[in-house]
């Protein structure tokens, strides 16, 4: 029961995916055991998607999308929905290039993918913030997800399918 119970809370219920919550739980965690990247991830004009085909579509595309995170990530990666149509991955003891490359992959295994439901297909893009952290640096977590949200505004300002780095 308490186990179902922690699943519940920790869940996000449309992708299986873990939530918010236990991301943050998590990157607390992880940022006191060493380095770690942080990916945020954005499908682009997912409201076309809603409006179009309608929202049980886009909970498909929503659903799909999970499954190309859990197929694209690594065993130890940390996959969150953060909210609506954003995404997170926590890559513990992971640097900026290596990060920088599971993110592009993912990217490109988007942009080919035909997400489908019912007989409507369509397809998307992605846009992708990344950071990454030394274990050696004392931060807020806050800030540090403020950081890599800008770079993920940053790649939507450059229009569909772009990871920027926090750093660029």
């Amino acid at each position: 029961m308490i186990r179902n119970l922690y699943h519940q809370v920790h869940t996000d219920t449309l992708t299986g995916l873990h939530n918010r919550k236990y991301l943050f739980a998590k990157l607390s965690e992880i940022k006191a055991n060493g380095g770690f990247s942080l990916i945020l991830i954005d499908l682009d004009d997912f409201k076309n998607v809603n409006d179009t085909y309608g929202h049980i579509a886009g909970d498909q595309v929503l659903q799909q999308f999970a499954e190309i995170l859990l197929h694209n990530t690594r065993k130890d990666d940390i996959i969150a929905r953060w909210g609506g149509e954003e995404f997170a991955i926590i890559l513990p003891d992971t640097q900026c290039e290596v990060a920088y490359k599971i993110a592009d992959r993912i990217r490109k295994v988007v942009e080919q993918h035909v997400f489908s439901y019912q007989g409507i297909t369509c397809r998307i893009t992605i846009s992708i913030g990344l950071g990454s952290a030394k274990k050696e640096l004392d931060f807020k977590t806050e800030n540090f997800i403020k950081t890599v949200d800008e770079a993920l505004y940053k790649a939507k300002e450059k229009k569909n399918s772009i990871v920027c780095c926090s750093n660029d």
